[in-house]
Protein backbone atom coordinates (compact mmCIF):
# COMPACT_ATOMS: atom_id res chain seq x y z
CA UNK A 1 0.00 0.00 0.00
CA UNK A 2 2.79 2.16 0.61
CA UNK A 3 4.25 1.66 -2.36
CA UNK A 4 1.56 2.52 -4.27
CA UNK A 5 0.71 5.91 -2.65
CA UNK A 6 4.53 6.54 -2.78
CA UNK A 7 3.86 5.92 -6.67
CA UNK A 8 0.87 8.57 -6.83
CA UNK A 9 3.27 10.72 -5.26
CA UNK A 10 5.77 10.70 -7.43
CA UNK A 11 3.46 11.38 -10.32
CA UNK A 12 2.09 14.10 -8.25
CA UNK A 13 4.91 15.73 -8.06
CA UNK A 14 6.83 14.90 -11.20
CA UNK A 15 3.20 16.82 -12.76
CA UNK A 16 4.10 19.22 -10.63
CA UNK A 17 7.52 19.82 -11.84
CA UNK A 18 6.65 19.81 -15.86
CA UNK A 19 4.05 22.23 -15.31
CA UNK A 20 6.56 24.65 -14.44
CA UNK A 21 9.11 23.87 -16.75
CA UNK A 22 6.66 23.90 -19.24
CA UNK A 23 5.52 27.51 -17.71
CA UNK A 24 8.89 29.17 -18.11
CA UNK A 25 9.43 27.54 -21.60
CA UNK A 26 12.72 26.83 -21.19
CA UNK A 27 13.01 23.69 -23.24
CA UNK A 28 15.48 23.30 -25.72
CA UNK A 29 15.65 19.67 -26.09
CA UNK A 30 11.85 18.79 -24.29
CA UNK A 31 12.69 14.55 -24.55
CA UNK A 32 15.90 14.81 -23.69
CA UNK A 33 14.97 17.41 -20.62
CA UNK A 34 12.01 15.13 -19.93
CA UNK A 35 14.16 12.01 -19.19
CA UNK A 36 16.57 13.65 -17.06
CA UNK A 37 13.95 15.32 -14.92
CA UNK A 38 12.01 12.30 -14.48
CA UNK A 39 15.14 10.71 -13.35
CA UNK A 40 15.61 13.92 -11.19
CA UNK A 41 11.97 13.69 -9.62
CA UNK A 42 11.94 10.29 -9.27
CA UNK A 43 15.15 10.05 -6.97
CA UNK A 44 14.07 12.96 -5.11
CA UNK A 45 10.84 11.16 -4.10
CA UNK A 46 12.63 7.92 -3.37
CA UNK A 47 14.40 9.81 -0.80
CA UNK A 48 10.50 10.46 0.78
CA UNK A 49 9.78 6.53 0.26
CA UNK A 50 12.51 5.31 2.46
CA UNK A 51 11.66 7.87 5.06
CA UNK A 52 7.93 6.26 4.60
CA UNK A 53 6.41 9.71 4.34
CA UNK A 54 3.90 11.00 1.28
CA UNK A 55 2.19 13.66 0.70
CA UNK A 56 -0.32 14.45 -1.81
CA UNK A 57 -1.25 18.04 -3.37
CA UNK A 58 -4.50 19.34 -5.46
CA UNK A 59 -4.03 22.37 -8.16
CA UNK A 60 -6.87 24.63 -6.82
CA UNK A 61 -7.33 28.23 -7.73
CA UNK A 62 -5.80 31.69 -7.53
CA UNK A 63 -8.17 35.09 -6.64
CA UNK A 64 -7.29 38.68 -6.35
CA UNK A 65 -8.97 39.65 -2.84
CA UNK A 66 -7.06 40.84 0.11
CA UNK A 67 -4.54 38.25 1.22
CA UNK A 68 -5.95 36.96 4.54
CA UNK A 69 -3.71 35.26 7.05
CA UNK A 70 -2.17 31.87 7.52
CA UNK A 71 1.45 32.81 5.83
CA UNK A 72 3.98 30.76 7.43
CA UNK A 73 6.99 31.56 5.48
CA UNK A 74 8.66 32.41 2.02
CA UNK A 75 11.39 31.54 -0.12
CA UNK A 76 12.74 32.95 -3.82
CA UNK A 77 14.39 31.02 -6.45
CA UNK A 78 13.02 28.10 -5.84
CA UNK A 79 10.90 25.55 -8.42
CA UNK A 80 7.80 24.61 -8.06
CA UNK A 81 8.72 21.31 -6.95
CA UNK A 82 11.24 22.76 -4.50
CA UNK A 83 8.16 24.58 -3.36
CA UNK A 84 6.08 21.88 -2.95
CA UNK A 85 8.87 19.13 -1.38
CA UNK A 86 9.53 22.84 1.35
CA UNK A 87 5.63 22.39 2.27
CA UNK A 88 5.95 18.94 3.02
CA UNK A 89 8.69 19.06 5.22
CA UNK A 90 7.37 22.38 7.06
CA UNK A 91 5.38 21.41 10.07
CA UNK A 92 1.65 23.50 9.64
CA UNK A 93 2.15 23.59 6.25
CA UNK A 94 -0.96 23.06 4.31
CA UNK A 95 -0.75 25.11 1.05
CA UNK A 96 1.38 26.95 -1.50
CA UNK A 97 1.39 29.80 -3.73
CA UNK A 98 3.93 30.13 -6.07
CA UNK A 99 5.01 32.89 -8.38
CA UNK A 100 6.05 30.98 -11.82
CA UNK A 101 8.36 34.05 -12.73
CA UNK A 102 9.72 35.40 -9.39
CA UNK A 103 9.71 31.73 -7.96
CA UNK A 104 8.86 33.17 -4.62
CA UNK A 105 7.41 30.44 -2.42
CA UNK A 106 4.94 30.89 0.07
CA UNK A 107 3.78 28.36 2.35
CA UNK A 108 0.50 28.60 4.56
CA UNK A 109 -1.30 26.74 7.13
CA UNK A 110 -4.58 26.85 5.90
CA UNK A 111 -7.07 27.44 2.95
CA UNK A 112 -8.26 25.94 -0.37
CA UNK A 113 -7.46 28.44 -3.07
CA UNK A 114 -5.43 31.36 -2.80
CA UNK A 115 -6.27 35.05 -2.35
CA UNK A 116 -3.38 37.83 -3.16
CA UNK A 117 -3.93 41.44 -3.38
CA UNK A 118 -1.66 41.77 -6.62
CA UNK A 119 -1.38 40.49 -10.15
CA UNK A 120 -2.58 36.77 -10.38
CA UNK A 121 -0.80 35.91 -13.36
CA UNK A 122 1.99 34.07 -13.09
CA UNK A 123 1.05 32.47 -9.73
CA UNK A 124 -0.70 28.48 -8.98
CA UNK A 125 -2.21 27.63 -6.06
CA UNK A 126 -1.63 24.00 -4.43
CA UNK A 127 -3.85 22.25 -1.54
CA UNK A 128 -2.02 19.41 0.77
CA UNK A 129 -4.40 17.11 0.77
CA UNK A 130 -2.10 14.81 3.07
CA UNK A 131 0.99 14.02 4.87
CA UNK A 132 1.06 10.34 5.75
CA UNK A 133 3.63 7.41 6.57
CA UNK A 134 2.18 3.83 5.75
CA UNK A 135 0.13 3.41 9.35
CA UNK A 136 -1.62 6.86 9.44
CA UNK A 137 -1.56 11.11 9.00
CA UNK A 138 0.20 13.72 10.76
CA UNK A 139 -1.33 17.17 8.59
CA UNK A 140 -4.56 16.21 8.37
CA UNK A 141 -6.12 19.75 6.50
CA UNK A 142 -8.41 21.76 8.60
CA UNK A 143 -11.65 20.16 10.39
CA UNK A 144 -10.58 16.76 8.91
CA UNK A 145 -9.30 14.15 11.51
CA UNK A 146 -8.86 10.60 12.96
CA UNK A 147 -5.51 7.73 11.93
CA UNK A 148 -5.86 8.48 8.19
CA UNK A 149 -7.88 11.83 7.93
CA UNK A 150 -11.05 9.62 7.25
CA UNK A 151 -13.34 11.96 9.00
CA UNK A 152 -14.55 15.83 8.96
CA UNK A 153 -16.25 17.95 11.64
CA UNK A 154 -19.86 18.89 11.41
CA UNK A 155 -19.68 22.75 12.15
CA UNK A 156 -16.70 24.55 13.87
CA UNK A 157 -18.96 24.05 16.89
CA UNK A 158 -18.29 20.13 16.45
CA UNK A 159 -14.10 20.80 16.30
CA UNK A 160 -13.82 22.77 19.12
CA UNK A 161 -16.02 20.25 21.29
CA UNK A 162 -13.93 16.98 19.67
CA UNK A 163 -10.49 19.44 20.21
CA UNK A 164 -9.64 18.55 16.56
CA UNK A 165 -8.63 21.86 15.44
CA UNK A 166 -6.50 24.53 16.44
CA UNK A 167 -8.15 26.89 18.95
CA UNK A 168 -8.02 30.12 16.35
CA UNK A 169 -10.18 31.81 14.06
CA UNK A 170 -9.24 30.02 10.88
CA UNK A 171 -10.66 28.76 7.74
CA UNK A 172 -11.97 25.21 8.04
CA UNK A 173 -13.35 22.52 5.92
CA UNK A 174 -16.61 20.99 7.41
CA UNK A 175 -19.20 18.02 6.20
CA UNK A 176 -22.80 18.72 8.21
CA UNK A 177 -23.85 14.91 8.57
CA UNK A 178 -27.13 15.13 6.14
CA UNK A 179 -24.80 16.28 3.64
CA UNK A 180 -22.50 14.39 1.36
CA UNK A 181 -20.79 17.52 0.20
CA UNK A 182 -17.66 19.21 2.45
CA UNK A 183 -17.54 22.82 1.88
CA UNK A 184 -15.05 25.43 3.56
CA UNK A 185 -16.21 27.93 6.15
CA UNK A 186 -14.80 30.68 8.47
CA UNK A 187 -14.57 28.81 12.03
CA UNK A 188 -14.00 31.03 15.29
CA UNK A 189 -13.19 27.83 17.49
CA UNK A 190 -12.42 30.31 20.67
CA UNK A 191 -15.57 30.42 22.98
CA UNK A 192 -17.39 26.99 21.59
CA UNK A 193 -16.74 27.59 17.95
CA UNK A 194 -18.82 29.97 15.57
CA UNK A 195 -19.48 29.07 12.08
CA UNK A 196 -19.41 32.52 10.24
CA UNK A 197 -22.44 32.65 8.01
CA UNK A 198 -21.89 36.53 6.83
CA UNK A 199 -18.59 38.53 6.72
CA UNK A 200 -18.46 42.28 5.73
CA UNK A 201 -15.33 44.26 6.06
CA UNK A 202 -13.74 47.23 5.24
CA UNK A 203 -10.41 45.95 4.70
CA UNK A 204 -11.15 44.00 2.06
CA UNK A 205 -12.03 45.37 -1.64
CA UNK A 206 -15.96 45.91 -1.49
CA UNK A 207 -17.66 43.28 -3.84
CA UNK A 208 -21.46 43.50 -4.75
CA UNK A 209 -24.10 42.07 -2.82
CA UNK A 210 -27.19 42.87 -5.00
CA UNK A 211 -26.54 39.23 -6.33
CA UNK A 212 -29.21 36.98 -8.19
CA UNK A 213 -31.55 34.19 -6.30
CA UNK A 214 -28.58 31.25 -7.56
CA UNK A 215 -25.38 33.22 -6.37
CA UNK A 216 -27.36 33.58 -2.91
CA UNK A 217 -28.18 29.78 -2.66
CA UNK A 218 -24.80 28.99 -3.54
CA UNK A 219 -22.76 31.60 -1.68
CA UNK A 220 -20.47 34.01 -3.31
CA UNK A 221 -17.38 35.90 -2.30
CA UNK A 222 -14.31 34.97 -0.19
CA UNK A 223 -13.85 33.99 3.17
CA UNK A 224 -11.35 36.43 4.22
CA UNK A 225 -12.86 39.35 3.48
CA UNK A 226 -16.24 39.97 1.87
CA UNK A 227 -18.47 36.49 1.42
CA UNK A 228 -22.01 34.97 1.76
CA UNK A 229 -21.88 31.18 2.82
CA UNK A 230 -24.94 30.47 0.30
CA UNK A 231 -28.59 29.90 1.74
CA UNK A 232 -27.99 25.84 1.10
CA UNK A 233 -25.09 25.65 3.04
CA UNK A 234 -26.56 27.76 5.54
CA UNK A 235 -29.74 25.20 5.60
CA UNK A 236 -27.24 22.19 5.90
CA UNK A 237 -25.62 23.02 9.08
CA UNK A 238 -28.56 24.27 10.49
CA UNK A 239 -30.45 21.07 9.66
CA UNK A 240 -27.40 19.20 11.33
CA UNK A 241 -28.69 19.63 14.73
CA UNK A 242 -31.91 20.74 16.34
CA UNK A 243 -30.65 24.30 17.90
CA UNK A 244 -28.63 27.04 17.10
CA UNK A 245 -28.03 30.87 18.07
CA UNK A 246 -26.69 33.58 15.49
CA UNK A 247 -24.79 36.08 16.75
CA UNK A 248 -24.33 39.61 15.47
CA UNK A 249 -21.42 41.60 15.61
CA UNK A 250 -21.56 45.24 14.34
CA UNK A 251 -18.07 47.06 14.15
CA UNK A 252 -17.97 50.81 14.07
CA UNK A 253 -16.04 54.04 14.87
CA UNK A 254 -12.91 52.52 12.72
CA UNK A 255 -12.99 49.52 14.95
CA UNK A 256 -12.87 51.09 18.01
CA UNK A 257 -16.59 49.83 18.73
CA UNK A 258 -18.66 47.06 18.87
CA UNK A 259 -21.74 45.46 19.92
CA UNK A 260 -22.99 42.35 20.13
CA UNK A 261 -27.02 40.62 20.21
CA UNK A 262 -28.07 37.30 19.71
CA UNK A 263 -30.85 35.43 18.31
CA UNK A 264 -31.91 31.83 20.00
CA UNK A 265 -33.41 29.45 18.00
CA UNK A 266 -32.49 30.78 14.47
CA UNK A 267 -33.35 28.17 11.58
CA UNK A 268 -33.75 29.01 7.79
CA UNK A 269 -35.57 25.92 5.71
CA UNK A 270 -34.69 24.34 2.68
CA UNK A 271 -35.51 25.70 -1.14
CA UNK A 272 -39.03 24.31 -1.16
CA UNK A 273 -40.03 26.96 1.36
CA UNK A 274 -37.94 29.97 -0.06
CA UNK A 275 -35.69 29.89 2.83
CA UNK A 276 -37.95 30.98 5.20
CA UNK A 277 -36.45 32.37 8.79
CA UNK A 278 -37.28 31.50 11.48
CA UNK A 279 -35.94 33.05 14.94
CA UNK A 280 -37.35 31.88 18.56
CA UNK A 281 -35.69 35.17 20.48
CA UNK A 282 -33.82 37.59 20.83
CA UNK A 283 -30.80 38.68 23.92
CA UNK A 284 -29.15 41.93 23.56
CA UNK A 285 -25.00 42.20 25.06
CA UNK A 286 -25.96 44.36 28.30
CA UNK A 287 -22.98 46.18 28.11
CA UNK A 288 -22.41 46.38 24.35
CA UNK A 289 -25.98 45.91 22.80
CA UNK A 290 -26.93 46.12 18.79
CA UNK A 291 -31.12 46.40 19.89
CA UNK A 292 -33.33 44.33 17.91
CA UNK A 293 -33.61 45.18 14.16
CA UNK A 294 -34.89 41.81 12.92
CA UNK A 295 -38.02 40.75 15.56
CA UNK A 296 -38.69 43.86 16.76
CA UNK A 297 -42.85 44.33 16.75
CA UNK A 298 -44.73 44.61 13.88
CA UNK A 299 -41.60 44.62 11.70
CA UNK A 300 -40.39 41.19 12.99
CA UNK A 301 -38.81 39.80 9.66
CA UNK A 302 -39.76 36.28 11.09
CA UNK A 303 -41.51 33.50 8.78
CA UNK A 304 -40.53 35.45 5.34
CA UNK A 305 -39.03 34.25 2.88
CA UNK A 306 -35.36 35.29 1.01
CA UNK A 307 -35.83 37.88 -1.64
CA UNK A 308 -33.62 39.11 -4.36
CA UNK A 309 -34.32 41.29 -7.43
CA UNK A 310 -34.59 38.51 -10.17
CA UNK A 311 -36.82 36.60 -7.09
CA UNK A 312 -38.75 39.40 -4.89
CA UNK A 313 -41.59 37.94 -2.58
CA UNK A 314 -41.77 41.18 -0.71
CA UNK A 315 -44.09 42.77 -3.25
CA UNK A 316 -42.39 46.37 -2.19
CA UNK A 317 -39.33 46.03 -4.90
CA UNK A 318 -37.05 45.57 -1.66
CA UNK A 319 -34.10 43.79 -3.16
CA UNK A 320 -33.85 46.84 -5.66
CA UNK A 321 -34.44 49.49 -3.10
CA UNK A 322 -32.22 47.78 -0.71
CA UNK A 323 -29.23 46.66 -3.44
CA UNK A 324 -28.89 43.28 -1.38
CA UNK A 325 -30.64 39.81 -0.92
CA UNK A 326 -32.23 39.51 2.52
CA UNK A 327 -35.55 38.53 4.15
CA UNK A 328 -37.75 41.42 3.57
CA UNK A 329 -40.81 42.44 4.79
CA UNK A 330 -44.07 42.34 2.80
CA UNK A 331 -44.26 45.71 3.78
CA UNK A 332 -42.79 49.45 2.50
CA UNK A 333 -40.68 49.57 4.73
CA UNK A 334 -38.92 46.47 4.29
CA UNK A 335 -36.71 45.64 7.06
CA UNK A 336 -34.94 47.64 10.14
CA UNK A 337 -31.59 46.54 9.15
CA UNK A 338 -29.40 46.05 5.89
CA UNK A 339 -26.58 43.87 6.70
CA UNK A 340 -25.96 43.31 2.76
CA UNK A 341 -25.86 46.92 1.76
CA UNK A 342 -22.99 49.30 0.26
CA UNK A 343 -20.76 50.65 2.45
CA UNK A 344 -20.84 53.89 1.54
CA UNK A 345 -23.34 55.86 -0.80
CA UNK A 346 -25.99 59.07 -0.30
CA UNK A 347 -29.37 56.49 -0.33
CA UNK A 348 -29.63 55.41 3.49
CA UNK A 349 -31.73 52.28 2.14
CA UNK A 350 -29.01 50.83 -0.09
CA UNK A 351 -26.41 51.31 2.45
CA UNK A 352 -25.38 49.15 5.35
CA UNK A 353 -27.53 50.22 8.54
CA UNK A 354 -29.04 48.63 10.98
CA UNK A 355 -31.65 51.15 12.59
CA UNK A 356 -32.10 49.81 16.06
CA UNK A 357 -29.42 51.13 18.64
CA UNK A 358 -27.48 52.51 15.89
CA UNK A 359 -30.10 55.00 13.97
CA UNK A 360 -28.64 56.76 10.54
CA UNK A 361 -25.25 55.17 11.48
CA UNK A 362 -23.66 53.33 8.10
CA UNK A 363 -19.78 54.35 9.21
CA UNK A 364 -19.38 50.60 9.88
CA UNK A 365 -16.12 48.80 9.82
CA UNK A 366 -17.15 45.40 10.20
CA UNK A 367 -20.13 43.21 10.14
CA UNK A 368 -20.37 39.17 11.09
CA UNK A 369 -22.93 37.07 11.29
CA UNK A 370 -22.13 33.75 13.06
CA UNK A 371 -23.90 30.09 14.20
CA UNK A 372 -22.93 28.42 17.10
CA UNK A 373 -24.62 24.93 18.28
CA UNK A 374 -26.75 25.24 21.61
CA UNK A 375 -27.03 22.08 23.80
Amino acid sequence: MLINKSILMIVNQFALEEEYHHSLNQNKHPEMDRSVRLIITLSSCLAIVLSNRYSKFLQTKVFKDCAGGGLLSEKIHVSLLGCNKLCSSTDDCRRILFDKETQLCSLYDRGENCLTDIDVNNKVCFRMLTVCDEVNCERCPIGYYGDTCQHVIEDCTDGARKSVVPMKTIASFIRPSNSLHVIEVLCDFYYGGYTFINIRSMRCPEINFNRTWSEYVRGFGYRGGNHWLGLENIHSILDNHPSFTLQLYLSYDNSASFALSYYRGFYVRDVTDNYKISIASFLDHPSVPTGDSLTNGSYSINGRPFSTYDRDYSNNNCPGRFGSGWWYLDDPVCSRGNLNGRTSGDNFESTWHWTENMGNRTDFSAIHMKLIRIG
